[in-house]
């Protein structure tokens, strides 16, 4: 209850340094009262003091970095300043040592007796008192020998590579035991100079590791390729640290504080945007497992405010549910969980959800089993080593190297937008859709860079359709324009119609104007008024243009329609096929099934309800997830990315080109929908549903095998093959290897031994199971598609 009021009168709490006043009593932390009962009146306790007072930072929206760093930077000085000069007056002839200001979360640090602890309780403006605590510096467990480079292939780091991408310009920076800088593959990557190396220990004036832990990190982010194989995720970025375990193994909160502080301006200039693009944190508070502490909450809202990325380790805290760690399990962090190399996700890996707001944890995976990175050099006499290490320790730097990748891939995207692109994008690889486990899944850093440019880029404009047709009784026609390949940015585009056979102010009213896209609208229409003049005089055309793209848009294709204004005077219509609808009107008037709005039959390459298209639509994905109140589909076309595919009611979809499917995914449904119906310029499907009539067709049918009908009505071809089914006498073992068309959205599973892993590397779906209890003589796959039987040998 005290803590409820607690965290209620600090949402009462002003920005305004000034404006507050300080309460009668502040608050000794639970932590700070057990260690005083242990402690003399005149033996000395490390504290941490907080000022009332929270800084807005949403008003720090300075779209260029650089100033709003400056600016957030100077804001907070000053507050401290304020703040702190009551307590600095107070301290005087009480014996403080060791003051600094942590300036970053409106506080300080200081060692007193233990006696003024109290006092400092009645001093203006002091919030709270917390113990100065620490904190052991982590090892990595254990590992065996693994493949080099397997791991960097697993999130695409080496096609972004072959794309010209290797973290240039990028700045990464990791608060760990410090950085050995005579490895080759580290050292001549380090920035150089005073505000690049940060010991608030004092012990070492330039970078030093002597326990190991923060090399093996940094290898992970940098690394090059001295040693024979690629080690690090972006080789062509630039590094910084801050040493934050002393040479006794442990780090003080206070020193974490600082080194916070320093990444937001490491050469001590606010006038100088010298701080790092993303911060790597392998670490976390190992004696909270499953709860939330909020300690360093103020520092990550700080860094974020100020545009830069924070990653953290979730914790080898697993298997069991509920296991984050803060402040990995912060809102405004990306957490990192571990998987091997068959995309299982590590035993040691903590789980969700989180326990400050209970959301999906992690939040993404990468690999953190048996990778190979540097390791110390022991002062330089082996430049060259390497160990293979495991632990969410080192999957966290990759992610941290992959949004390095990406930023200098996509220079202009955000740290907001490259965290929420890397959830979005990432593959799913353990139970289906997001869970606690996996979070959205292992990192694709190929896809990631797809949709950040999709996202970037003002994009093309062009017309919904080439062709139009209307009665000329309707009175008018709604012509529609849409964005594709980008979203961002205001756009426009001027648009006006041309006479064919009909006359403008005879037949339709000339129009002319210009769209406006507004940053991230897809589509904007126009209207034409028909002029219905009871003569007759047979259908009538008109053409329709775009020109003049604007914010940086491009015409697409189409950029010009043909509107066709059916004649309804005509004195004998004719319907040469009987199927109720005149020549000028159907698209085969010989055919008696084909008219407009007839029932479309899906791949059988015919146009039946004349829209211009055969359907080829396919629903691959639907699911709702309670939780999130989230919704998910993925549909597939012939047209590719030119099939415009949206789900009606929620929104356009977005082409991805790396997976050949369009996806969606809406949070806030409002609940789970029953039916999703896509649609595209071919016309529109709906999930569950079964449009492929014809002989052997129907729920139920038996599945044939690759040959691109549904017989069985489930919305997939039965594609599933068995390439390795053997059962080991020692160990009692079964291995079981299998492929579908689907790749990893298969959803593969062994009859009565669960989920089947997904291995990008091989591509196949694959499991191992121990003590199977004999040769089972056959084994059946499941998945979405069906399932398959093959004999074991």
């Amino acid at each position: 209850m005290e803590r409820a009021l607690f965290l209620f009168a600090l949402l009462l709490v002003t920005a305004s340094a000034g404006a507050v006043n300080a309460p009668a009593q502040a608050r000794i932390s639970a932590g700070l009262e057990q260690h005083l009962q242990n402690l003399g009146p005149d033996q000395e306790v490390a504290v941490i003091v907080r000022f009332v007072g929270k800084t807005d930072f949403s008003l720090f929206n300075n779209p260029v970095i650089a100033e709003r760093r400056s600016q957030i930077i100077q804001t907070l000085q000053q507050k401290a300043a304020h703040a702190e000069k009551p307590l600095l007056n107070f301290l005087n002839g009480r014996a403080a040592r060791q003051i600094k200001s942590l300036w970053l979360i409106n506080g300080v640090a200081l060692k007193v007796p233990a006696r003024v602890v109290d006092e400092l309780r009645r001093v203006p403006r002091v919030e709270s008192i917390s113990l100065d605590a620490t904190l052991a510096a982590p090892a990595p467990l254990a590992a065996g020998s693994a493949p080099p480079e397997w791991n960097l292939s697993m999130i695409g780091a080496p096609q972004l590579w072959q794309q010209g991408y290797f973290g240039q310009g990028v700045v990464v920076a990791n608060l760990d035991t410090g950085v050995d800088p005579l490895h080759q593959d580290i050292g001549p990557k380090w920035r150089g100079g005073s505000n690049s190396w940060f010991d608030p220990s004092g012990e070492y004036s330039s970078p030093h590791d002597s326990n190991g832990h923060g090399t093996q990190t940094m290898g992970l982010m940098v690394g090059g390729d001295a040693g024979g194989s690629a080690i690090g995720v972006a080789p062509g970025a630039q590094w910084i640290a801050a040493r934050i375990f002393n040479n006794s193994g442990t780090a003080s909160y206070s020193n974490i504080h600082l080194a916070f502080q320093w990444l937001l301006d490491p050469d001590g200039n606010p006038a100088v945007d010298d701080a790092p693009d993303v911060v790597s944190n392998s670490w976390g508070l190992g004696d909270a497992i499953g709860l939330c502490q909020l300690e360093f909450q103020a520092d990550v809202d700080v860094l974020r405010a100020a545009g830069i990325a924070v990653v953290i380790s979730a914790g080898n805290s697993g298997p069991g549910p509920a296991t984050s760690l803060s402040p990995a399990n912060y809102a405004q962090v990306l957490s990192v969980g571990a998987i091997d190399e068959l995309s299982a996700v590590a035993n040691f890996s903590s789980r969700g959800p989180s326990s400050c707001d209970g959301t999906i944890f992690p939040a993404v995976t990468a690999p953190g089993v048996n990778v190979r990175t540097a390791d110390l050099t022991f002062g330089g006499l082996i430049p060259n080593s390497y160990a293979y290490v495991s632990g969410t320790s080192f999957a966290a730097p990759q992610v941290a190297g992959g949004i390095a990748l990406l930023k200098s891939a996509q220079g202009q995207a955000t740290a907001s937008e490259i965290e929420a692109v890397l959830g979005t994008t990432a593959v799913d690889i353990d139970a289906l859709g997001d869970d606690n486990n996996a979070g959205h899944g292992l990192v694709d850093l190929v896809t990631a860079n797809e949709r950040l440019k999709q996202l970037l880029l003002p994009g093309s404009l062009q017309f919904s359709a080439e062709v139009y047709s209307v009665h000329e009784n309707t009175g008018q026609i709604t012509i529609t324009v849409t964005r594709h390949n980008g979203s961002a940015g205001p756009v426009s585009i001027d648009y006006f119609t041309q006479d064919g056979t009909a006359l403008a102010g005879v037949d339709y009213l000339a129009a002319m104007g210009t769209l406006d896209f507004a940053d991230g609208v897809m589509s904007r229409s126009f209207t034409i008024t028909l002029i219905d003049d009871l003569l007759v005089e047979g259908d009538e055309t008109i053409s329709v243009h775009l020109t003049m793209a604007s914010g940086g848009a491009t015409l697409g294709w189409p950029d010009t329609a043909v509107v066709t204004l059916v004649d309804d005077e005509s004195l004998i219509p004719v319907d040469g096929d009987g199927d109720g609808y005149a020549a000028n009107i159907d698209c085969n008037d010989a055919d008696p099934t084909v008219y407009p709005a007839a029932t479309e039959i899906k791949h059988d390459a015919i146009d039946q309800d004349c829209n211009g298209y055969d359907l080829t639509i396919d629903f691959i994905r639907s699911e709702y997830k309670t939780w999130g109140d989230k919704l998910i589909a993925e549909a597939t076309s012939t047209l590719a990315g030119d099939a415009q595919l949206r789900i009606q009611g929620y929104g356009p979809m977005f082409w991805d080109a790396t997976r050949g499917t369009w996806l969606l995914t809406v949070k806030g449904v409002g609940g789970n929908p029953g039916v999703l119906t896509v649609s595209g310029i071919e016309g529109a499907v709906q999930s569950g549903t079964c449009t492929d009539p014809g002989p052997g067709v129907y729920p139920g049918a038996l599945e044939i095998k690759h040959d691109g009908i549904d017989q069985d009505c489930n919305g997939y071809d039965l594609t599933i093959d068995i390439v390795r089914a053997e059962y080991k006498p020692w160990g009692d073992k079964l291995i079981v290897e299998a492929t579908s068309s689907l790749g990893y959205n298969a959803q593969l599973s062994l009859d009565g031994h669960g989920l089947m892993y997904w291995s990008a590397t091989r591509g196949t779906w694959l499991l191992t199971v121990s003590a199977v209890g004999g040769n089972p003589g056959t084994v059946n796959v499941s998945g979405i598609e069906g399932s398959e039987q093959a004999p074991v040998n």
